[in-house]
């Protein structure tokens, strides 16, 4: 069972710890984005609120719920208003909530943000079926959203992505069930409200020859839930039982990190751990224990003789869909191995327009961490935001086969 906790988070200075002087953040980062010792949390008050003659409910009582408050405007107007973790903060403006009224009736709702502009299409469900509203006015002035919705007795959640399959409980009940015997789960360590960060262990590999391997990351950033279903679309392609994936996990180890930031995700953050930081601005210092869990699980194989470490994947999400290579000019293992692989993927998804945009390992992110441990190449695997289903599967799916076929072929 996940652990939560409702409280001022204040944090302690650790040994060893300092900010990245010569790297000060992306243009789309916040002020301090690579102070990551901490900052001040104040997480929100999970309850019902209920207001007006005839009762409207909401309710952040759900693992990855956010909202803050609920007031009426009018006798059909209400609105939600939603503050992040802290602030300042990239606009990942995740909202999770119930509503339900007494009588059938339909009402404004208006979506309103502290520190943060709507982003995030609504996501309704009910009855087990998930529907994206199409009729919502965005108001540029003040970066709320504003949309019709029919109510009752009857609960309905209203998310900024569709929840299921992608909260923490969820990644438990498929690590419990869901995983064949190659497949070995561990706990890297835990989260500061002692929640485990698990690592996936693929060993189907011959024994006692050299050994190659590939590392997965994903959920570094809770509302990056596009990415995720990426993420978990690719790994299960690489767990199949076809000649392609058996012939790859015969050569590759792999290590996976499903969700880094498991308590972002139970409490609905829009970016930052418990601490208040960003843990993709953190693998340098590694103030954070969910990085340092990642780091010193993985560290060992750089010193491992028959283990060799050949390319990292972190999988995000965005306004669009694009590779962040390293820069082709960097020597790796496989040397530009993203370069060949890109047009694939591209090619594999036509109608997702895909671009690559290369940048130097100055920044303190995994991908850059990864490579400076190692020596491989390293991809941060960005996806839209607002995917569908079948784009995500067909995109998670051939983007595996392409790797898998380019690997195999470059390691021969």
């Amino acid at each position: 069972m996940f652990k939560r906790k409702i409280a001022l988070v204040v944090p302690l200075l650790l040994l060893s710890c300092s900010s990245s002087k010569d790297f000060t953040g992306f243009s789309y980062d916040p002020p301090g984005v690579t102070n990551t010792k901490g900052a001040p949390v104040t997480e929100q008050m999970y309850r019902d609120i209920g207001i007006g003659e005839s009762k409207v409910w909401v309710s952040n009582r759900m693992e990855g719920g956010r909202l803050s408050n609920f007031q009426q405007l009018s006798e059909d107007a209400f609105e939600v208003t939603i503050a992040p973790e802290n602030a300042p903060i990239n606009n990942s403006t995740w909202y999770a909530f119930r509503i339900w009224s007494e009588k059938t009736r339909t009402i404004s709702l208006t979506l309103t943000y502290v520190d943060g502009r709507h982003r995030y299409i609504p996501k309704i469900s009910a009855n087990g079926t998930t529907y994206s509203l199409s009729d919502v006015e965005y108001d540029s002035s003040t970066g709320s959203a504003t949309f019709p919705i029919t109510i009752s007795p009857v609960k309905k959640t209203i998310s900024a992505q569709n929840l299921p399959g992608t909260r923490f409980s969820d990644l438990e009940d498929y690590i419990a069930t869901d995983l064949p015997d190659f497949v070995t789960v561990k706990t890297a360590g835990t989260s500061n409200y002692g929640n485990p960060v698990y690592e996936l262990i693929v060993d189907e590999t011959v024994p006692d020859q050299p050994k190659k391997a590939i590392l997965l990351l994903s959920r570094q950033h809770p509302p990056e839930i596009s990415g995720y279903h990426t993420y978990q679309v690719f790994f299960e392609r690489m767990l199949a039982n076809d000649d392609l994936a058996v012939a790859f996990r015969k050569k590759f180890l792999i290590y996976a990190f499903p969700m880094l930031n498991p308590d972002g995700v139970i409490h609905g953050h829009w970016r930052h751990n418990a601490m208040g930081v960003d843990l993709n601005r953190d693998w340098k210092n590694f103030n954070q224990p969910e990085t340092r869990a990642v780091r010193d699980a993985l560290t060992p194989l750089a010193s491992d003789p028959d283990i060799e470490v050949l390319y990292g994947l972190d999988f995000h999400s965005t306004d669009e869909n694009l590779f962040y290579p390293i820069n082709k000019e960097v020597p790796t293992k496989v040397d530009n191995f993203t370069q060949q692989w890109f047009p694939l993927v591209d090619a594999d998804n036509p109608a997702l327009n895909f671009r690559s945009e290369e940048f130097d390992t100055s920044s303190p992110i995994s991908k850059n961490w990864m490579f400076k441990t190692f020596g491989c190449d390293a991809l941060t695997f960005e996806v839209d935001d607002e995917l569908t289903t079948a784009q995500i599967q067909q995109l998670g799916k051939s983007a595996a086969e392409s790797f898998m076929k380019l690997m195999l072929d470059k390691t021969k």
